[in-house]
């Protein structure tokens, strides 16, 4: 029963802190603009015949980093001083939109193998050295046991996976380099 109080205890101080430090902060405006802001550029240049497809590579991503942003936050590897909603202590910015939205103007983009795995590759370094230190210099994402660059290989391996998944299940002929 000790947990139980506990765990009721750490909810009432997490709620306290979200709605007295990170509601209507500039990082909260800033993960809240970026994530809608992304969702209203896709709908407008999202390729409407594809859609399918499409959205299984952003459903797919975004489970993935929802997965591996529990596993990491689990295992201390890094921690996020603010985010949007009180109820969670993902970053839901990047799991259900950057990272989605991402993944699936890439694969609406770049349709043939070669192409893609180089877009992949830039996209991950741009994420891995660009966009994580931004997060980490605004205090949104706070690295523990982690380095951004280790992120590298599972930002590519993301990509290549839902690609391959993707094609396979839409049926798409894109795996011709």
């Amino acid at each position: 029963m000790q947990i139980i109080e506990r765990q009721a205890r750490f909810v009432q101080l997490k709620n306290e802190y979200f709605f007295e430090s990170i509601i209507f902060s500039y990082q909260w405006w800033f993960l809240l603009i970026i994530a809608v802001g992304l969702w209203i550029v896709w709908a407008i240049v999202v390729d409407k015949k594809r859609l399918n497809a499409i959205l299984l590579v952003g459903f797919m991503a975004s489970m993935i980093a929802l997965i591996l942003d529990e596993l990491g936050l689990f295992l201390a590897l890094w921690f996020y001083a603010h985010h949007l909603a009180p109820f969670t202590h993902k970053l839901l910015t990047v799991d259900i939109a950057i990272i989605p939205v991402s993944y699936m103007l890439l694969y609406q983009h770049a349709r043939k193998w070669k192409p893609y795995l180089i877009k992949l590759g830039l996209l991950s370094l741009f994420a891995v050295f660009v966009a994580e230190p931004i997060f980490g210099v605004l205090d949104i994402y706070i690295l523990l046991g982690w380095k951004h660059w280790y992120s590298t290989p599972f930002y590519f391996l993301i990509g290549v996976f839902v690609k391959w998944m993707a094609d396979k299940i839409a049926g798409d002929k894109g795996f011709s380099i």
